[in-house]
Protein backbone atom coordinates (compact mmCIF):
# COMPACT_ATOMS: atom_id res chain seq x y z
CA UNK A 1 0.00 0.00 0.00
CA UNK A 2 1.62 3.28 -1.08
CA UNK A 3 2.11 5.95 1.52
CA UNK A 4 2.27 9.69 0.96
CA UNK A 5 4.88 12.07 2.26
CA UNK A 6 3.95 15.70 2.56
CA UNK A 7 6.45 18.50 3.05
CA UNK A 8 5.36 21.73 4.66
CA UNK A 9 7.61 24.57 3.50
CA UNK A 10 7.78 27.78 5.52
CA UNK A 11 7.84 31.19 3.84
CA UNK A 12 11.54 31.62 4.50
CA UNK A 13 12.16 28.50 2.39
CA UNK A 14 9.80 29.30 -0.46
CA UNK A 15 12.66 28.94 -2.93
CA UNK A 16 12.78 25.19 -2.27
CA UNK A 17 10.29 24.55 -5.08
CA UNK A 18 12.49 26.41 -7.56
CA UNK A 19 15.52 24.50 -6.30
CA UNK A 20 13.63 21.24 -6.74
CA UNK A 21 12.77 22.21 -10.31
CA UNK A 22 16.46 22.94 -10.94
CA UNK A 23 17.49 19.56 -9.52
CA UNK A 24 14.81 17.79 -11.56
CA UNK A 25 16.38 19.24 -14.73
CA UNK A 26 19.85 17.92 -13.84
CA UNK A 27 21.13 14.92 -15.77
CA UNK A 28 20.76 12.44 -12.90
CA UNK A 29 17.15 13.39 -12.26
CA UNK A 30 15.81 14.56 -15.63
CA UNK A 31 13.55 11.55 -16.22
CA UNK A 32 12.21 11.43 -12.66
CA UNK A 33 9.28 12.95 -10.88
CA UNK A 34 9.81 15.58 -8.19
CA UNK A 35 9.09 12.94 -5.54
CA UNK A 36 11.79 10.67 -6.99
CA UNK A 37 14.17 13.64 -7.12
CA UNK A 38 13.63 14.31 -3.41
CA UNK A 39 14.27 10.64 -2.63
CA UNK A 40 17.45 10.71 -4.75
CA UNK A 41 18.71 13.75 -2.86
CA UNK A 42 17.94 12.14 0.50
CA UNK A 43 19.70 8.92 -0.51
CA UNK A 44 22.77 10.89 -1.64
CA UNK A 45 23.04 12.83 1.62
CA UNK A 46 25.11 10.25 3.59
CA UNK A 47 27.62 10.07 0.73
CA UNK A 48 27.86 13.87 0.70
CA UNK A 49 28.55 13.95 4.45
CA UNK A 50 31.27 11.30 4.08
CA UNK A 51 32.84 13.29 1.24
CA UNK A 52 32.72 16.49 3.30
CA UNK A 53 34.45 14.81 6.27
CA UNK A 54 37.15 13.43 3.99
CA UNK A 55 37.75 16.89 2.49
CA UNK A 56 38.15 18.36 5.96
CA UNK A 57 40.65 15.63 6.85
CA UNK A 58 42.68 16.30 3.72
CA UNK A 59 42.60 20.07 4.31
CA UNK A 60 43.88 19.51 7.84
CA UNK A 61 46.71 17.33 6.54
CA UNK A 62 47.65 20.01 4.00
CA UNK A 63 47.70 22.64 6.74
CA UNK A 64 49.98 20.44 8.85
CA UNK A 65 52.33 20.10 5.89
CA UNK A 66 52.26 23.84 5.31
CA UNK A 67 50.81 23.46 1.85
CA UNK A 68 48.45 26.15 0.63
CA UNK A 69 45.32 24.94 -1.07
Amino acid sequence: MPQGIYINVSRRNEDVFEMLDDYTQMKDFEDQSKADTVIGILRSYPKLITYKRRCHQLEKQLEELGVAY
